[in-house]
Order: structure tokens, then sequence, then C-alpha cells
């Protein structure tokens, strides 16, 4: 596999310097074969939401206070664009379920509702030079997941760029289609991320246990990082 690096722009740094990231590059992946197990790991994690959150709203765990705080900062408004693991879980309680993807995309988003932090993936056959999570010029192509019509970010916006434009939207709002993980998928990019009043601890945890759950149900070898400030990038080994 070709040597990937991640990381954060300076400027955005300095707005969110509590800015924490779990980064990991997974390579010779089977993310084709049925698993059973991945899929009972999900069921579980949905029904254990519903149950969590029967009596109180999903606004109240700190986590996605965190989320709304910074997307409020950089000119979002988090109750029309939710950060990715609050939408995942609104889903959870409105539908009941998270429909099976493939392998890794379900581990990561029983890890996002077991952990509630935002947790992505990316094919890195399809992403183009070096990743940096910076605020958008707003001449970054953009084609939402699963869309046609590609679109450009706000100046000023969070996203995910490398070199043919962005892979995310709003921070971690919505994902590309260009590298989006799929079960040909054999290289990815996993990362999960915490700021504001969310624990380095919490967002560690989160990136293990990912992490081990890859290596147990997609075989392949996986390296990780912890991010912050005063290291803000991971590279591929």
């Amino acid at each position: 596999m070709d040597q990937y690096r991640f990381g954060y722009h300076p400027d955005l740094l300095a707005q969110f310097p509590t800015l924490t990231a779990g980064v990991a590059f997974a390579k010779g992946l089977d993310n084709a074969s049925g698993s059973l197990d991945a899929k009972g790991l999900l069921r579980a994690q949905g029904e254990a939401i519903n149950v969590d959150y029967a009596s109180r709203p999903i606004s109240s765990h700190p986590h996605i206070s965190s989320w709304r705080a910074a997307y409020s900062s950089f000119g979002v408004k988090p109750t029309k664009h939710r950060c990715a693991v609050e939408a995942l879980l609104r889903h959870v309680l409105k539908a009941g379920s998270v429909p099976h993807i493939n392998k890794v995309v379900d581990l990561c988003n029983y890890v996002s509702m077991r952990h509630v932090l935002p947790v992505a993936a990316y094919d890195l056959a399809f992403v183009s030079g070096s990743v940096e999570v910076c605020f958008a010029t707003g001449d970054e192509p953009f084609l939402p997941l699963y869309a046609k019509e590609t679109e450009y970010p706000m100046p000023g916006e969070v996203v995910y760029a490398d070199d043919e434009g962005a892979l995310s939207r709003r921070w971690n709002w919505r994902q590309c289609d260009r590298a989006k993980t799929t079960t040909q998928t054999r290289n990815v990019l996993l990362t999960t991320e915490g700021i504001n009043d969310i624990q380095p601890e919490a967002v560690q945890a989160a990136i293990v246990e990912l992490v081990s759950l890859v290596e147990e149900h997609c075989g392949g070898s996986l390296s990780w990082s912890f991010l912050d400030s005063d290291h803000p990038w991971a590279t591929s080994e």
C-alpha cells in the first residue's frame, strides 16, 4: 500500500485547541464476505440505543452538545445539519435499527453508537494525496454519498479535503460518494473525533475498539494514531 497521511490544518487547531482524533490506516481487508457477528453487534447496539433514549433526548448527551457547539462556531445550524453520530442515533430512534451495509461500515456504525462519537471510513483507493481537515475555500468539489450532482462547500466550512476536493462537508455531517467504503474496499482510512468537552480517553477507547473489531472481522493489518494539537498528523506504515 502507498503511504498516506491524515491531519489537521493549523488554523483549525487554533480555533479548536481541544480537538482530538483516533486515526487508523488498514490494508488488505476482506470486506466482501459476510459476518453475522458484525451484523449482530450492530443490531444489539441499535436496541440499546432505543432503550437508553426512551426517556431522555439525544441532545442531553455531552458528546452531542459538544459537537453542536462546534458546528455553531463555524456557522452551521446544528439542528439543521447534524453531526454524523447525532444523525445516526436519530435514525435508529426513528427507524428502530441501522441497515446492514458492509462489515467495515457496520462496525463503524456500531462503535459510533456505542461511544457516541462520529466515526468515518474512506476507501484509500479513491483518496488522492494527503487528507487534511481544514476550513474550506469554497472551491472544493464534493459529490454527496449516492448523489449525482456535484456541489461546493461554503467558504469557512470545515471539510475533509484531499487533492481532488472535499471528502466530507460540515466536518463529519456527510461523506462523499467518491471514497465510500464498499465490499470491494481493501485499504481504508478510519477516523473518530472529539471536541470541546469530549475527553481524549473516550476518543482513544473508540479507535482501539474499532481497530480490534476490524482486525477480528475483516483481517488485514492496521496501524492507529492518536492526534491532538501537539500531534496533528498521522502517516500510514
